[in-house]
This record gives C-alpha cells, structure tokens and sequence, in this order.
C-alpha cells in the first residue's frame, strides 16, 4: 500500500506539473517542484503532496524560470537549426553540421533533465546550476540517456497510439518520475556524503578556520531546509516482532491493532489518509484497463472504418457500406464495419493557420488507423488526394478491368518534388525501400459509379471517389480488395 500510494502521489505530481506549465513560462517552476516532492516521496518521507508542490513552486519560482527562460532560447536555437537542415536536406547539409546539433540538442535536452531537480535539492547561484547539471549528465550519462530514449519513445506512442493517450500518459510520466528520482537520490546522498567525509577531514585538519571555511570549500552548496512536516510520525515503543501466520495475516493484525481504541471519525481519517489513493489508483488502473481493453477488442472486431469529405449519406447508404458489406463477404456476426458522420471531416476553412492544423489532424487521423477509406467529393479528391495519405490503387485492383476516366491521377508538382526531397513522407514511413517515379500519374482514388452514388444516397449532381489508407492490418488490403468487389462488382 506505501509503493501504490507513491505511485498515487506520483500520478497527482504528475497532473499538477502539467496544470502549472500551462502557462509555458512557468514550466520550470513546476518541474522542479516536481522533483522536490517526488524524491522525498521515493525516500519514503510522508510530506504530503499538494501544499508542499506549491511551496516549492513559489520558493524556486524566480530561479527556476531564469534557468527555463535560457534553456528556452538554447532549444530556440537549436530548433532553428534543425528547420535549416530539413530545409537543405539531410543530405545535403555538412555532416560535421548534422553531429553539432544532434549533440547540443542531446546536451540540452539531459540539462532540461537535470537543472530543475538540482535547483530543488541545493541552494546555489544559476551558473552553478549550469555547472553542477553538466557535471551530472557526464556521470550519469548511460541511464539519463536511455530515460531520454524512453522520455521520447513515450512522446511518440501518445502521438501514435492517440486514442490510448491518457493511459500511456500516466503510464509513462509516473515511470519516467520514478526511475529520474532513483538515479538523482542515489547521486545527490553520494555527493552529500563525499562532502560530509570532506567537510569532517577539513575540521579535523590543523589548518581548519571556521570563519574562512565556513562552507567547506565545497562546490555544491549545503541541502536546503526541509519545510515542516505535515504531519509527524508518533513514537512508539519498541514491540517484539510478531513472526506468526503468513505476511497478510501479520498485516491485517497489524492494522485491526492500529485501529483499536480509535473513534469511528479517526478511524475514517486513518484510512482516507493511508489506504484511499492507493485504493482508488487500483480503482482507475482496473477502469482504464477494462475500458482500453474493450477498446482494442472492438478494433480488432473491426473490419473497416470509413469516413467521408463534402458529402453525406443517407441512413440506407450506411446500412449499405456496414451491414450489407458484412453480410455480403461472409463476416461473422461479432464484427462491425463503421462508417463516420460526415461533419468529422470537415477540413475545410478560409484560415490558412486553420487549414494547416487540418491538415496535421487529417494526418494523424490516417496514421492512427482512424480511417481505412475515405468517400470524397470531387473538390476533396484535388485537395487531399496525395501518396503521403493513400494507397496507390494499383496495389489493389487489376487496373484491366477498369478505364483511365475511372481514376484520380494523382502529378507531382515541381514544389511538391523539391519538398519530398528534403523531407519523409508517410509512404516512407510505412513503405521503407520503395522509390517511386514522380513524373509518372499514381491512381489513387476510384470514381464512384452513378449506381454506387445511388445505392449510397450521395448527392448525383457531384462526383465521389473512395480513396484508401495504407493499412497496418494483416489483413488489410484483402479486406480493401473485397469492399472494392462489394461496390463494384470487380475488383
């Protein structure tokens, strides 16, 4: 119960850290307040929570955000950096250039990592700080970096993983906390006692002078005060141990004799304080399960997801696309096919900020498996219709048995080939290895027949297109392949 209930304590620091960065400005305030709390609670000091986060917050608010506001322009920089050489090109920016920013931003990142707990452990001036977190990163590289790998590796699975984020937000912030405590709890009591031994020799020598060696000539300054304890731990007298029955029953008279004697509203008070965060951490943790668990069945269950731009269907099309397909290819009755409300998908806007934010949702969207294929309207087809968001229809059907006037053909543009050059596109991700011709037209929608149109419920004065993702299933291409041949007798 003492390890759920700081994992509990964790999780709030957590929350609270991300509330009081809100603000930006104000991230390294919070960071650092952060870790004051967290590693007295991965010590196993009973401090409380809340008050003493925003004690810290206030304390270390001044130099925590002067050490942010330089770690700010620094990643500034080093941003603009990495925007130059995806502006030239990987390859065509000097590699001497390419290893300096892979190391500064490396370099800035473990000082983030560093500073704002160092700052909340020791009282020193902000060059000292720069000092003593470049000294840490150097002695403790191997394990800061593989928790950066994993610090980056978790900021990905939120990216990719996106419906799961809130899971493996917590997840991996509590984690990442917990270890980060361990290996800076483990270095400061080194430091500490190695200053302690030197202190103690300094006294000891002859030409010790209290007034002049009143620090100890240490780098680092001493630890700050610790605030007062919420609550202090009674003395108690010392008990002979009691070894009989197994751990649990040892445990539950333990407790029945803690609770002995007490009123009914200490009793309250003692369990609330002690047993409710862990409870109600199990509580959630088994919620969160049965509910992402739940989740992965029914996208498992699922065959296709489909969605649509500028159109809608009627209630009869959508039976039609779901049902009708199921029953048709033999699916069994457990299985579902969606098809997504129209008003989802509209990417539309006169915004041009507006418009770019579209376009990364409409990625993301594609890139999670959200949806398998799209039904656009002609005007969609122009604006959306590229190798980074679809699959070349020629994977999938035997373009013998369809005429040219049946597809979108999609033509690079002199801007877009330049752009490709310099950057990775989704193709790239999910297809390594393929090189494609760009000055070739790549079919990437098929046109919709006027009965389709009609079994559907679209709009018949408009042309549509149905487009599909690249698809990450087993399966997929075949289930791809078979709603093609359900719509248009062929495939």
């Amino acid at each position: 119960m003492d390890f759920i209930s700081t994992i509990a304590d964790l999780i709030i620091l957590n929350l609270l850290f991300i509330i009081c960065s809100i603000p930006i400005v104000t991230f390294g305030a919070a960071y650092s307040a952060k870790y004051y709390v967290a590693m007295k609670k991965v010590r196993g000091e009973d401090s409380g929570t809340i008050v003493p986060f925003f004690k810290a917050f206030k304390r270390n608010f001044k130099q925590s955000t002067i050490v942010w506001i330089i770690m700010l322009i620094a990643m500034a920089i080093i941003g603009l950096d990495w925007q130059w050489i995806m502006y030239n090109g990987w390859t065509e920016t000097p590699m001497i250039y390419r290893i300096g920013v892979i190391v500064f931003s490396v370099i800035a990142l473990l000082m983030t990592i560093t500073a704002f707990p160092t700052i909340a452990r020791y009282e020193m001036k902000t060059t000292e700080v720069f000092k003593a977190a470049f000294i840490f990163i150097i002695i403790k590289f191997i394990p800061l970096a593989l928790i950066l790998i994993f610090i980056i590796g978790s900021a990905v699975a939120c990216l990719w993983y996106a419906q799961w984020f809130p899971l493996i937000y917590v997840f991996c912030s509590t984690t990442i906390t917990y270890f980060l405590c361990i290996v800076f709890i483990k270095q400061f009591d080194k430091l500490e006692k190695a200053q302690a031994d030197k202190l103690q020799a300094l006294k000891e020598s002859v030409e010790y002078d209290p007034e002049t060696d009143a620090a100890g000539n240490i780098s680092l300054a001493a630890g700050k005060k610790d605030i007062k304890e919420l609550e202090k731990n009674l003395e108690t007298q010392d008990e002979e141990e009691d070894k009989s029955g197994n751990k649990l029953t040892r445990f539950l008279r333990k407790e029945k004799k803690k609770l002995k004697g007490l009123t009914a509203k200490q009793k309250a008070q003692y369990l609330a304080q002690y047993y409710l965060p862990g409870t109600l951490v199990i509580i959630l943790l088994i919620a969160a399960i049965c509910w992402y668990a739940f989740d992965v069945y029914r996208d498992k269950m699922r065959v296709l997801a489909g969605g649509m731009i500028n159109c809608y269907i009627s209630e009869e099309g959508r039976a039609y696309a779901t049902e009708g397909f199921l029953d048709w290819g033999g699916y069994p009755d457990a299985r579902t096919a969606a098809v997504i409300d129209a008003e989802d998908l509209s990417f539309s806007s006169d915004s041009e900020y507006e418009s770019k934010y579209l376009e990364v949702s409409f990625r993301a969207s594609l890139l999670t498996g959200t949806y398998d294929y799209l039904i656009m309207r002609e005007d969609a087809v122009y604006n959306y219709s590229t190798p980074d968001y679809f699959q070349d229809m020629s994977d999938l059907v035997n373009m013998e048995n369809f005429t040219e006037d049946d597809f979108y053909y999609y033509v690079a543009t002199e801007e877009e080939k330049a752009r490709s050059k310099k950057g990775i596109s989704l193709q790239d991700l999910l297809n390594p290895g393929e090189e494609e011709d760009e000055d070739v037209p790549v079919p990437l929608a098929l046109k919709l027949t006027d009965d389709i149109e009609r079994k559907l419920g679209l709009d018949e004065q408009y042309d549509y297109y149905l487009a599909f993702a690249y698809s990450t299933s087993s399966t997929g291409n075949a289930d791809y392949q078979k709603f093609i041949e359900y719509l248009f007798g062929k495939c």
